[in-house]
């Protein structure tokens, strides 16, 4: 599991990469929680996740849950199919709000 990022226009973009299960969930929110700055809104782009299990949904819902609690906006986008279908069949899609482009979940973030 890998995340890099950049800022435009004010959100920042965390690109997520590889597996996120048991062995990396843990990382991968620490990683979220570094990168975070000043931003009122974050996208995680998932084009390059490979596979999430139940302890990466669980991830990506207490890293929504903090950022909500900040006042901050979340969204995640370009998802793989087999990663989309994880959320889609769990729910989670209804909890945390999934684009199908960044540029979709940028444009949502800032209505």
């Amino acid at each position: 599991m890998q995340i890099r990022t950049e800022t435009i226009d004010g959100t920042l973009i965390a690109y997520a990469a590889g597996r996120i299960d048991g062995a990396s969930a843990l990382d991968f929110k620490r990683s979220m929680q570094a990168v975070l700055g000043d931003e009122k809104t974050v996208v995680v782009d998932c084009h390059e996740v490979t596979e999430v299990s139940s302890a990466g949904l669980s991830a990506f819902l207490m890293i929504a849950r903090e950022l909500q609690e900040q006042g901050m906006k979340f969204a995640l986008c370009s998802m793989t199919p087999r990663v989309r279908i994880v959320f889609e069949m769990t729910g989670f899609d209804k909890i945390i709000p999934v684009h199908a482009t960044r540029e979709g979940a940028l444009d949502s973030l800032r209505a």
